[in-house]
C-alpha cells in the first residue's frame, strides 16, 4: 500500500503540467476573432527617457506619446507613455486546486507589455496605475480611475555616475515594431520571452542603486530564455542522458526503464545550467558594438567570451548559494576617455576594495557591457521564434490614429439577457 502511494506521488510530481498562456498573448488571440472589446483601459508608463513618435494598433494595444518633459530635471522619472489596451478576454474566476506557476512572472497584462517595450527600446520603463476605463453603455469619454493610484513606480537613485550610460536619451516608439510578432509566437515561447523580458526590465531598473542585484536579474533573464531554447534543441531524455548516463544504466539494469522519462522531467530544470547559459550567449551574441573604447576593450574572441560567460555564471551561483555578491570591480560605473565610448571591462591588473581583492581575470566585464550582450542575445533569439512568413510581412502598427469613429464602435455588441438583463453576447462566452 505504501509503495503504491509513493509511486502515485512520484507520478503526480513528474507529470507534465500545461502552463496557462500569457494574458497579453491570449488577449491578442481573442482580438483576432473580431468580436469587439469588452472594455478599454489606459494607464501611464513611467520612464526617465524622452519619447518621440507614437505606435497605434498593435492588435488591441497602442502606445501613445504623453510628451512628458521636466525642465528642472530632464532625466527625472515621468509618465512618458500612455498604454491603451482593449480587453477581449472574459474574466476567469476559476481557482484550480493544484499549483501551476511555471509561467508566473509577478505581473499582469500591462506589466507584460511594458517589459517587452523596455527590452525593445533599451530603456527603463515601468507600468503605473490605470487612469481611465471605457466601458460599453457608459460615458463615451471614459471614466477616471484611482483605485490603484497608491502604486506609482519609484526609480532608485545613486550618487554615482550611471551604471548603464547608454539607456538614457531619446527613444522612438516606432522601434516597438517587433511587438507585432507576439500573437504569432507559440504560447510557450511567448511565456518564456515575457519572463525573460520582465527580468531584463527589472535589471535595468535597479542598476544604479543595486548593481549586484542587477547582475543577478540580467543573468536570470538569459537563463530563462536559454532554458526554453534548450528545450527546443533536446528532449528531456536526451539532456538527462548527457548529464546522468550512469543513472540511466542503473535504471536499465534494474529493469525500470519506464522511470527514465519521468526522472528526466523531474531533473529538467537543473541539468546543464551552465552549458545552457553559455551556449545561448554564444549562439545569439550581438557581437562587438560599432563604437569601441580606446582603452578597456573586451576581448570578443570565441575562447575569451566562453571563459567570460563561464566565469559570470560561476559568480551568479556563488552570489545565490554562498552569499558572495558580484565583485566590486564589476559593479562600478564605467569610465570614458576623451568623450569616447565607455570602457567595457574593469581597469587595472587587480583591484582591492571593501576588504576583498580581485584579479583582472576574475572580473571579465562591466555591468553595462553584459547588459548590451544580454539585450542583443534576447532580441536575436526573439526573432528566431517568429515564423518565417511573419518576418517577411511589413510592421502591423500605425504611426497615427486611424480609427476616428466613436469609441463605442470598438466594443462587443451587447444583447439583452431575459434572466440577467443586459449582458455580453453569447459569442463572447
Amino acid at each position: 500500500m505504501g509503495e503504491r502511494s509513493s509511486e502515485a506521488e512520484f507520478e503526480e510530481a513528474t507529470a507534465e503540467i500545461v502552463a496557462p498562456h500569457p494574458h497579453s498573448w491570449k488577449n491578442w488571440q481573442k482580438f483576432l476573432e473580431g468580436l469587439g472589446a469588452l472594455q478599454i483601459s489606459e494607464l501611464r508608463l513611467y520612464s526617465d527617457v524622452h519619447f518621440i513618435a507614437e505606435a497605434y494598433n498593435f492588435g488591441p494595444y497602442s502606445f501613445l506619446n504623453a510628451l512628458a518633459h521636466s525642465q528642472k530635471d530632464p532625466g527625472a522619472l515621468r509618465p512618458g507613455i500612455v498604454l491603451r489596451a482593449e480587453w477581449h478576454l472574459m474574466p476567469d474566476i476559476r481557482v484550480p486546486m493544484e499549483t501551476n506557476d511555471d509561467h508566473y512572472h509577478g505581473g499582469d497584462l500591462f506589466d507584460e507589455l511594458t517589459a517587452l517595450a523596455s527590452l525593445l527600446l533599451n530603456a527603463r520603463i515601468m507600468a503605473g496605475p490605470v487612469d481611465r476605463e471605457f466601458r460599453p453603455g457608459e460615458d463615451p469619454m471614459g471614466r477616471p480611475q484611482g483605485h490603484d493610484a497608491s502604486y506609482l513606480p519609484a526609480l532608485p537613485k545613486s550618487n554615482q555616475q550611471p551604471q548603464l550610460p547608454y539607456i538614457t536619451g531619446s527613444r522612438d516608439l516606432r522601434d516597438l515594431a517587433d511587438l507585432g510578432s507576439l500573437p504569432h509566437l507559440a504560447p510557450g515561447a511567448a511565456a518564456a520571452l515575457i519572463k525573460a523580458a520582465r527580468l531584463f526590465q527589472n535589471g535595468l531598473w535597479v542598476a544604479d542603486a543595486s548593481p549586484e542585484n542587477s547582475w543577478l536579474l540580467l543573468v536570470s533573464a538569459i537563463e530563462t530564455a536559454a532554458a526554453h531554447w534548450d528545450d527546443d534543441k533536446r528532449t528531456p531524455e536526451e539532456r538527462f542522458a548527457l548529464s546522468y548516463g550512469g543513472v540511466i544504466s542503473m535504471l536499465k539494469k534494474a529493469q525500470v526503464d519506464n522511470l527514465i522519462p519521468k526522472m528526466a522531467r523531474a531533473f529538467k530544470g537543473v541539468i546543464g545550467a551552465t552549458s545552457k547559459f553559455v551556449g545561448f550567449l554564444e549562439a545569439f551574441s550581438p557581437g562587438e558594438p560599432e563604437k569601441r573604447p580606446t582603452f578597456g576593450k573586451l576581448d570578443y574572441s570565441q575562447q575569451a567570451m566562453a571563459a567570460a560567460f563561464n566565469r559570470i555564471y560561476a559568480l551568479r551561483s556563488r552570489a545565490l548559494h554562498a552569499g558572495v555578491p558580484f565583485p566590486y570591480p564589476m559593479c562600478i560605473p564605467p569610465e570614458r576617455y576623451d568623450d569616447g565610448p565607455y570602457a567595457e571591462v574593469p581597469g587595472g591588473l587587480a583591484v582591492s576594495a571593501r576588504g576583498a581583492t580581485w584579479s583582472r581575470n576574475d572580473t571579465p566585464m562591466l555591468l553595462h557591457t553584459f547588459a548590451y550582450l544580454a539585450r542583443g542575445a534576447l532580441l536575436t533569439w526573439w526573432r528566431t521564434l517568429i515564423p518565417e512568413e511573419i518576418q517577411k510581412m511589413p510592421p502591423i502598427f500605425s504611426e497615427r490614429l486611424t480609427a476616428l469613429g466613436p469609441v463605442s464602435d470598438r466594443f462587443r455588441p451587447l444583447t439583452p439577457d431575459p434572466q440577467q438583463g443586459t449582458d455580453v453576447s453569447d459569442e463572447a462566452e
